[in-house]
C-alpha cells in the first residue's frame, strides 16, 4: 500500500505556449507565459468554478494570479487585462494543464466494476 506522501510534491513553473494558428496570425509569434503546474485546492476549484458559473470577475482575479513570467511573478496588474483572445487561449491552455491534475477512474473504463 502507498502512502499519501508519496505524491507530494512542490509546484513546477512550467511555460505554456499559445501557438494557434489565429494568435500567430494575429500576433506575428506564439506568446508565452508560465504557471504552477499544480495549484492549491481553492485557487483549483474556484478557477473551474468561476468558469461554469460565468463569473468574468472572478476569472480575472484568478488569471492575474496564474498567468506568470520565466521567475514565477505575476504577469498583469490589477488595471491591466489581455484581449479576449489571448485570454480565450490562455483559458485553455491554463485548463490542459490543470485539468491533469484531476482524479483519475480507479477501473479501467467507466461503468465496469472488478469483482
Amino acid at each position: 500500500m502507498k502512502s499519501i506522501k508519496e505524491f507530494a510534491r512542490k509546484p513546477q513553473l512550467v511555460e505554456l505556449v499559445l501557438d494557434g494558428e489565429d494568435i500567430v496570425a494575429e500576433y506575428g509569434d506564439p506568446i508565452t507565459f508560465w504557471m504552477t503546474d499544480y495549484v492549491d485546492i481553492n485557487t483549483y476549484f474556484d478557477f473551474f468554478k468561476s468558469q461554469s458559473g460565468k463569473d468574468g470577475q472572478e476569472l480575472n482575479v484568478l488569471m492575474r494570479k496564474l498567468i506568470k513570467n520565466a521567475q514565477g511573478e505575476p504577469v498583469l496588474a490589477d488595471d491591466e487585462a489581455l484581449p479576449i483572445d489571448i485570454a480565450v487561449a490562455a483559458l485553455t491552455k491554463i485548463n490542459e494543464t490543470l485539468g491533469k491534475s484531476k482524479t483519475k477512474s480507479l477501473t479501467s473504463e467507466t461503468g465496469t466494476a472488478q469483482s
